[in-house]
């Protein structure tokens, strides 16, 4: 089946794309909404774009109850498609890329025991990625992912896709992320559109 993406940033189209495959579907649309502040009041008309094709909104709970967000997110929809799905990343998409540890490690040069093993416990994941690649033992990667005060640096968006699509192990990274396995499972369960 061929499935719309939506995703807060462009960082995250990666990482929504090979989920999507990995679940045995086709990637039609990506929309960058370019922010959580833009995508939320918008779930309502994608779940109502989906009865003429399969759309799934990819969001981090940035640390919020995933139970609660999700509520809050669907409050005044009262009927889901069955092409329609809301994700939800614990705490952010970052968190689902740092579960493969031993792709993340090969690929941004950072040795695999630095790498938590429980990376939705926590509470930013975006800074643990800035982290672990200003420590990296190439100055490609450290120059490309981290600017000189510590925030994303200017190849930030390209790297961190070109690993999600072409490195990242979900199947790795599904033993250490629930969210992404709960992401897989439902997105696996996408219905055929209603008559």
């Amino acid at each position: 089946m061929i499935v719309n993406i939506v995703v807060e940033g462009r960082s995250d189209e990666g990482a929504a794309e090979k989920v999507v495959q990995y679940a045995g579907h086709s990637v039609g649309r990506v929309i960058d909404k370019r922010g959580k502040t833009k995508l939320d009041p918008d779930v309502a008309k994608y779940n109502q774009a989906s009865r003429h094709g399969a759309w799934v909104l990819f969001r981090d709970t940035d640390g919020v109850c995933p139970v609660e967000l999700r509520r809050h997110l669907l409050d005044g929809i009262h009927e889901l498609s069955a092409q329609f799905r809301l994700r939800l990343a614990h705490s952010m998409t970052e968190a689902w890329l740092l579960a493969d540890a031993t792709s993340f490690s090969r690929y941004f040069q950072v040795p695999v025991a630095t790498i938590v093993r429980d990376p939705e416990t926590l509470p930013h994941a975006k800074r643990e990625v800035l982290r672990l690649c200003s420590n990296s033992r190439s100055r490609e990667i450290r120059s490309a992912m981290v600017s000189s005060d510590g925030d994303v640096g200017p190849l930030y968006v390209a790297r961190i896709n070109e690993y999600a699509r072409d490195h990242w192990n979900v199947d790795e990274a599904l033993q250490s992320s629930p969210s992404l396995r709960r992401a897989v499972d439902a997105l696996r369960t996408i219905g055929p559109s209603e008559p």
